[in-house]
């Protein structure tokens, strides 16, 4: 099956950060929603000065972009224990300095309710273009797999890949779930946002996953979705580009080399 190019190469490559204790800011965290998996970030950014969020637990480290001043959501996606949450403010080139650290429990009782939330990178609110055709599609059906199968079908076959994105290493870039719908166009982070997007608000547990695929040049982005109690790989992206010669939703794990899971 013929290779594409994923305009992903280093978007998707976060930079390595050197960071610095600065003054402490103890009120920027906002863990209401912590029963479900995620966090909220809220802090008075100023104009012109980048931010991140810095998420550990244990040995990892997960790092967003945080645009503010609104509230953000991130997921807490390593399952239970103690995590880390620092908020870090760029002072030069890739120098950073702590301006909030806090550290959250998680317990939950089934960690996969994660995969069912709207985070920065997979976002979905009630009555989006998104999440009523999700509804449409599935109207009916009963079984998962069919379910996944209907969202699956509609997005191969209407959202095509953009070989023009605009490639800005200074880009920090979202994936917008609404923007990708409506223009039907949008690179494999778009295609693997708005898919765990859709899948999410039917009640399905979806992961938008990053790493590399033997079938794709570069980074990538695609999804892990529960079916029945298991985790499958879907590639939408990939499958929308191979048009016809596709033959199985449900790829083989061992074409993929997950790095990251969102």
């Amino acid at each position: 099956m013929k290779k594409f190019i994923s305009l992903l190469i280093v978007l998707l490559l976060l930079p390595s950060l050197l960071s610095v204790e600065g003054q402490a800011y103890s009120s920027f965290l906002y863990n209401s929603r912590l029963e479900y998996g995620i966090i909220g970030i809220t802090y008075p950014t100023e104009e012109g000065i980048r931010y991140k969020v810095a998420i550990s637990k244990g040995s990892e480290t997960y790092y967003y972009d945080y645009t503010g001043p609104e509230t953000e959501l991130y997921p807490l996606q390593l399952g239970n224990g103690e995590y880390t949450v620092s908020l870090l403010r760029n002072v030069s080139g890739n120098k950073y300095i702590v301006v909030g650290k806090e550290t959250v429990q998680l317990n939950l009782e089934d960690e996969n309710v994660v995969y069912l939330q709207s985070v920065q990178n997979v976002r979905f609110d009630a009555g989006m273009g998104p999440v009523l055709k999700a509804e449409e599609l599935t109207r009916g059906l009963e079984n998962t797999s069919d379910k996944v199968e209907a969202i699956y079908r509609y997005i191969v076959s209407n959202i095509k890949y953009n070989y023009n994105f605009d490639f800005n290493l200074d880009n920090q870039y979202i994936p917008n779930t609404e923007d990708t719908f409506i223009t039907r166009t949008g690179i494999c982070y778009d295609f693997a946002s708005l898919f765990a997007a859709m899948l999410r608000s039917q009640g399905i547990p979806a992961k938008l996953v990053k790493g590399y695929s033997v079938n794709v040049e570069g980074y990538h982005a695609w999804n892990e979705v529960l079916i029945d109690g298991n985790w499958v790989v879907i590639d939408t992206a990939y499958d929308a580009t191979a048009g016809k010669t596709v033959k199985n939703m449900i790829k083989q794990r061992s074409e993929y080399q997950p790095e990251k899971f969102y």
